[in-house]
C-alpha cells in the first residue's frame, strides 16, 4: 500500500489538469485586462491634462490682451505675435528658445527695449509680457512655465500661411506622441467623421499637425496643417509630432 500511494503521488504531480490550466488562463486574462485598462486610463488622463493646460494657456493669453489691450509678444500692436514658430529640429535644445530659469533672463527680449519693433527670433517676449501683467508667476523662469507635462515645450507665436500668405497666431506643443496629438484633436475640435476624415484631422480645426518629431525634422511649418502621419512606421502611434493650436478668433484656412 505504501508503494502504491507513492506512485499515485508521483502521477498527480506530473502536470496540470485542463481545469487547472483554464483557471490559470482566466487569471492571466484578468491581470492583462486590468493592466490594459490602467494604461488606457493613464493615457486618457494625459490627454485631459494637456487639453486643460492648452485651454488654460489660451485663457492667460486672452486675459493679457484684456488687461493691456494687446496680445503678449505683440510688440507693434498689430494683432500678430512677433515670434516666428520654429520646426521641432530647431528647438530640440531650449537654448534656441531663449528659455532659462531666470525670471527675467533677457532685457533685449522686452517689448519696451525693442521700441515697438518686432523681435521675430525671441520666444520669451510673450512669457515676459504675461509676467509683467501678473498673469504668470513672476518668480518662475520661462523654462519652467513653458515646459509641458512630457518635458518638451510650449511656444507662443505666429506663422505665415502658405494658403493665403496671411499671419496667424498659434500655440505650438512640441514633442508629443501621435496618439496624444490625435486625442487632443478630438478633445479640442470634436470627433472626426468616418470615411478617412480622421486622417485629415491634423489639417483642420484649431488643433493641427505642425511638424514631425526630432527624428523626422519639419514635416510642415505653416498653420495650414497636414494629414496625420502614417502610424505604420517603427514607432507607430508613439512617434513624436508637434501640433499647433489656434487660440484666437482669426482662423487660418485649412488644407483640404
Amino acid at each position: 500500500m505504501i508503494k502504491r500511494a507513492s506512485f499515485n503521488n508521483i502521477r498527480r504531480q506530473g502536470g496540470f489538469t485542463m481545469v487547472e490550466l483554464a483557471i490559470v488562463l482566466v487569471i492571466v486574462g484578468i491581470i492583462l485586462a486590468a493592466v490594459l485598462k490602467g494604461t488606457d486610463m493613464i493615457n486618457k488622463a494625459k490627454i485631459e491634462r494637456m487639453t486643460a493646460d492648452l485651454r488654460g494657456l489660451q485663457a492667460m493669453i486672452l486675459e493679457d490682451e484684456k488687461r493691456t489691450g494687446f496680445l503678449p509678444g505683440d510688440c507693434d500692436h498689430n494683432g500678430i505675435i512677433g515670434y516666428t514658430q520654429l520646426p521641432q529640429t530647431m528647438v530640440d535644445s531650449n537654448v534656441n528658445l531663449g528659455y532659462s530659469n531666470d525670471p527675467d533672463p533677457d532685457v533685449a527680449g522686452d517689448c519696451v527695449s525693442q521700441a515697438g519693433v518686432e523681435s521675430a527670433t525671441d520666444a520669451i517676449i510673450a512669457w515676459g509680457d504675461m509676467r509683467k501683467a501678473n498673469i504668470v508667476d513672476p518668480t518662475r523662469g520661462n523654462i519652467e512655465i513653458a515646459r509641458h507635462t512630457l518635458s518638451d515645450y510650449y511656444t507662443i507665436g505666429s506663422f505665415t500661411s502658405a494658403t493665403d500668405a496671411a499671419d496667424y497666431n498659434f500655440i505650438v506643443v512640441y514633442g508629443v506622441p501621435l496618439w496624444l496629438a490625435k486625442g487632443l484633436d478630438v478633445a479640442l475640435d470634436g470627433p472626426q467623421n468616418l470615411g478617412g476624415e480622421e486622417l485629415l484631422g491634423g489639417a483642420r480645426g484649431r488643433l493641427r499637425l505642425y511638424a514631425a518629431g526630432a527624428a523626422g525634422g519639419g514635416a510642415t511649418v505653416t498653420p495650414d496643417g497636414a494629414a496625420w502621419p502614417n502610424n505604420e512606421n517603427l514607432n507607430g502611434d508613439y512617434q513624436l509630432v508637434s501640433v499647433s493650436y489656434q487660440f484666437d478668433t482669426r482662423m487660418a484656412q485649412p488644407v483640404l
